[in-house]
């Protein structure tokens, strides 16, 4: 009587939980990718939908390939028009956009939003508005649990022309942030073509992480930094040439190089990534989760020589 009982009682739940799936939108996923392609300055898009499931949501991500003559207009109303499909028909559902215009980048995420389509699409212009002559954008944003504002969020990494060095971020970024006003919700960035570049969560980076940064770049390899207000940083850099892992001397010049790097970051929470110029991890070592992973002699040494140096790493 007892397991009768309880198999009538998982039976029911079963099929109750069976119930709580939401309806699929796949047909109405397919004709917003056929609304995109249609937009003007479009080459293609592409969907990938995920069926929702018990106590899941569906999931749409649209890539969109526009022209590299693309306007900024062309791409807002792009993305304008993605967004208004995700604030009302996939309002609950997980929505991604991905946008490429030649070196323009558009990411939108949106999750039960609550800003306008409007206020996704000043966004968007303002990015990309905000590129230099002969540069580009990178634009990445959220409407996801953005309780403040205009409820977006996101950065804007702005790219300077080829040709560009280092020395020229630090002048962009304080030109923007002269021409522009400042808001917690928007972080602002800016790279040049030599592989640095250096962005931050929450408004403009201080002159203090601008003066930080540069002495990163004077002191060994190119490194591109993600920092955050509360002082996170995260270090990514990849040599511009081969190097002869067989060289004493190069292996002794890298090292030192690094060491000046890793000095710089100091005793705080941080994370730095080295790869070879064929894209082989040489150097990885997080003082951010406290992670080891030592897959080189070099990449042993130098964790090592950060401990003897800094003390061991505290995990959060």
């Amino acid at each position: 009587m007892r397991i009768t009982a309880l198999f009538t009682v998982a039976t029911a739940l079963a099929v109750t939980l069976a119930g709580c799936a939401d309806p699929s939108r796949r047909a109405e996923a397919e004709s917003l990718r056929a609304e995109l392609a249609d937009l003007p300055g479009v080459v293609s898009v592409r969907l990938r939908y995920t069926e929702p499931v018990v106590l899941d949501s569906g999931k749409l991500f649209l890539h969109t390939t526009m022209a590299e003559t693309a306007t900024p207009e062309q791409i807002v109303r792009v993305t304008e028009t993605a967004y208004d499909a995700f604030h009302s028909t996939h309002q609950h559902e997980e929505a991604d956009l991905a946008v490429r215009a030649g070196r323009t980048t558009v990411a939108l995420r949106a999750f039960e939003p609550e800003a306008s389509v409007d206020a996704v699409g000043r966004s968007v212009l303002r990015g990309l508005t905000a590129a230099p002559d002969g540069g580009s954008a990178a634009i990445d944003l959220t409407t996801q649990r953005v309780p403040d504002g205009d409820h977006v969020a996101g950065t804007y990494v702005l790219s300077l022309p080829s040709g560009s060095t280092a020395a020229e971020v630090p002048v962009l970024l304080t030109t923007l942030a002269g021409q522009h006003d400042e808001s917690e919700l928007i972080g602002w960035g800016g790279a040049a073509a030599d592989g640095s570049s250096l962005s931050y969560d929450s408004g403009f980076p201080p002159p203090e992480l601008l003066a930080r940064w540069e002495r990163f770049q004077a002191a060994g390899p190119r490194l591109a930094v993600r920092a955050f207000v509360d002082g996170v940083l995260f270090a990514e850099g990849r040599l511009a040439s081969a190097y002869d892992r067989g060289s004493r001397a190069e292996r002794r010049g890298l090292e030192r190089a690094v060491q000046r790097q890793l000095l710089v970051l100091g005793d705080g929470e941080w994370a730095y990534d080295l790869a070879d110029a064929d894209g082989g991890r040489l150097v990885s070592i997080d003082r951010y989760l406290c992670e080891h992973s030592s897959e080189s002699p070099l990449d042993a040494r130098l964790e090592a020589w950060v401990v003897e140096r800094l003390g061991p790493c505290r995990p959060r």
